[in-house]
């Protein structure tokens, strides 16, 4: 499977998780982006309906491009849940919509196409150095990885070494947790994780503590670990990678 690869703006400097977190009653917002070097600041981002042109057919039915997104822009955040088998799902922020197994040849490349619902998701793998690749069987009993393509270049051959920096490696950058509760007056609470900082938004009033137990200031960028967001009499666990 691959993406279509837009535009070739330089990429700026992201801070990956090297665990990912499903979302259940808790969901976790991620920027996907490509693991090739200098390529780290291109996200998967979901443009449908607002490609237009000649290729506005095949942007449709493909969906998912690679671009150089602000961190805010919902059309390149993703929350992944649990589906069968072991299965990730990938679903879309601004669209709902979700990234299929299922991908579809035009000319030399398999693209990658999105869908309303139901899609069975994929296998996730780590590779090391924040990097993670994403394959499933299709529906021809092809095992594909999903993957960074050009549809202008000769399709990408799967490395035999060096995966986590190849077209088949993807880096996940948290952008927000949603913890979903608050009161009528604090509104909804989200927990967000910025250059070493975490935020809180929706909570005045919020502890933050280091696996030690420790309290820590909340004005300061802070040594990779996991930290304890205490708002009221829900906890929760973040990740600075």
């Amino acid at each position: 499977m691959g993406l279509a690869l837009l535009t070739s703006l330089s990429a700026s400097a992201q801070e990956f998780d090297s665990e990912l977190q499903l979302s259940s009653d808790v969901v976790y917002w991620y920027r996907i982006c490509s693991a090739v070097p200098g390529m780290e600041g291109y996200a998967m981002t979901d443009l449908n309906g607002e490609v237009e042109g000649e290729d506005h057919e095949d942007a449709l039915r493909m969906g998912v491009y690679l671009l150089p997104t602000e961190t805010e822009d919902y059309r390149s955040q993703w929350k992944l849940t649990a589906g069968e088998d072991g299965k990730v799902v990938i679903t879309n922020r601004a669209t709902g919509f979700q990234i299929s197994n299922t991908s579809q040849s035009v000319g030399d490349h398999n693209l990658t196409w999105l869908t309303a619902s139901g899609a069975p998701g994929f296998t996730v793998t780590s590779l090391g150095d924040y990097a993670f690749k994403l394959e499933s069987v299709e529906d021809d009993g092809v095992n594909r990885c999903l993957a960074l393509a050009d549809r202008s270049a000769e399709a990408i051959t799967y490395p035999e070494a060096g995966e986590s920096t190849s077209a088949i490696g993807w880096k996940f950058f948290p952008v927000e947790i949603d913890t979903g509760i608050g009161t009528m007056q604090a509104g909804r609470m989200v927990v967000q994780v910025m250059k070493g900082r975490i935020f809180v938004k929706g909570c005045p009033e919020w502890q933050l503590f280091n696996a030690s137990g420790e309290e820590m200031p909340r004005t300061v960028a802070l040594p990779t670990g996991v930290y304890l967001v205490k708002m009221g009499q829900k906890s929760i666990k973040v990740l600075i990678p």
